[in-house]
């Protein structure tokens, strides 16, 4: 999901925010009826192409292994060849034009084994803070819209703390 920044400015306060949002859910937060998501995979891939700018698909060495092993190639060879090293965290590369490296015409060539990154979005912590932030989100995403299926909250639950778990686990 180049031009979509996964942690633009995360601190060491990202997961208790995310945990409050959990707890908020619970406690009835505002998307307890559902968010209104349908992705439209693979014919729009906004949120994987360069239109937002330059970003980071964040990888873990799970992930890179799983995604290696689907291409038939090495470990080795796939982090040098698809991945390069931020800080202490390693991100998918970019297309010259600022694509994912794995979008093609036909949509994700990756996308069974996808990075939990790119299968969470957009039920980020950043994005469902409040109404406004969803909205703002709306703004790059024709697969937030009105007149999409709502999403349950469970289900949007069950996403976002599969993106809490995989920061807990990841982040410096």
């Amino acid at each position: 999901m180049p031009g979509v920044l996964y942690a633009p400015g995360m601190d060491g306060d990202s997961t208790q925010r995310a945990r409050t949002l959990l707890q908020q859910k619970r406690e009835g937060a505002w998307y307890a009826g559902g968010l209104r998501f349908a992705c439209r995979f693979p014919e729009c891939c906004d949120c994987c192409s360069g239109k937002r700018g330059p970003g980071y698909v964040w990888v873990s060495r799970d992930e890179m292994a799983t995604i290696a092993a689907h291409l038939g190639i090495g470990f080795d060879l796939f982090q040098a060849a698809y991945t390069r090293p931020v800080d202490s965290r390693f991100s998918l590369v970019e297309k010259p034009n600022e694509d994912c490296i794995f979008l093609g015409d036909g949509g994700c060539s990756i996308y069974a084994v996808r990075p939990a990154q790119c299968r969470t979005y957009p039920f980020w912590e950043e994005n469902l803070r409040n109404r406004a932030a969803w909205r703002l989100e709306a703004a790059h995403c024709p697969g937030i819209h009105d007149n999409a299926e709502p999403v349950p909250a469970d289900e949007v639950e069950r996403r976002l703390g599969e993106d809490i778990a995989w920061r807990r686990r990841h982040e410096p």
